[in-house]
């Protein structure tokens, strides 16, 4: 069983990806905001001689909005960021033709090729939109799933992944 496919990286596909890498963060943060935001304003109007329940209710309303700001100055900054690489020409669309067998997967772009063993990738994460192969805790080969000729192709991608890598590296659809 093999896969070969012919991919463009583009800059949804790095906006994706960068969401992805700081998806585990962000729900992080966000949930420790919420809860500072949330204390820090109940006490205050308690404080201040509201009611508890409005103390809460306020705080509460609080607490969603500031939750609120922090995503969107996250996701803004985020696109403002990737946009402004592909401003600079830092990042650039690029195509690359992957071929996934039992050996591993091979890659070869005009930024140059590269021969990745089942046993070298750190861990592999299928999300909606792509297959995200982990080479470090940060750099990824990315198979965006929109640009695959059918389902049997990811279907395939997915088969050689779960034969090859060990289930605590690796996260695929089912």
């Amino acid at each position: 069983m093999q896969f070969s496919g012919h991919f463009t990286i583009t800059k949804k596909d790095n906006l994706r990806y960068n969401f992805f890498l700081m998806r585990k963060k962000l729900i992080a943060t966000t949930i420790l905001v919420f809860v500072i935001i949330a204390v820090m304003i109940g006490f205050i109007r308690y404080a201040q001689g509201a009611s508890l329940t409005e103390a809460i209710g306020h705080a509460l309303l609080m607490a969603v909005i500031g939750t609120l700001l922090l995503l969107a100055i996250n996701v803004i900054s985020t696109v403002l960021r990737v946009k402004n690489l592909y401003k600079q020409k830092k990042l650039t669309d690029f195509s690359v033709d992957f071929t996934v067998d039992k050996t591993g997967i091979h890659a070869v772009s005009s930024r140059g090729s590269s021969d990745l063993p089942w046993n070298r990738i750190v861990y592999v994460r299928e999300t909606r939109t792509a297959f995200y192969i982990f080479i470090t805790d940060t750099h990824a080969n990315v198979m965006p799933k929109d640009q695959l000729k059918s389902a049997a192709d990811a279907a395939t991608i997915r088969a050689l992944m779960e034969k090859n890598i060990e289930k605590n590296r690796r996260k695929l659809k089912q």
